[in-house]
């Protein structure tokens, strides 16, 4: 997992009782925006019932460095 971007936590706060296209549009723009926690396959499937694409979490996919001997 990476790290909390907490700035957008804080202006970003899911709404109280969401609809599912309010779900899925948070937990979209926290995907994009946020490296706090990776994306569960309940999420990328709301995900893509609400035709978005699943966003690889800020740092997946990248190779990892090297460690130093």
């Amino acid at each position: 997992m990476g790290r909390t971007n907490r700035e957008w936590h804080e202006a970003n706060r899911m709404p109280k009782n969401p609809t599912e296209v309010q779900r899925a549009a948070w937990h979209y723009e926290h995907a994009r925006n946020c490296g706090c926690r990776a994306i569960t396959a309940s999420i990328a499937a709301l995900l893509e019932r609400h035709g978005y694409t699943v966003p690889q979490a800020p740092g997946e996919g990248e190779a990892a460095e090297p460690r130093p001997a």
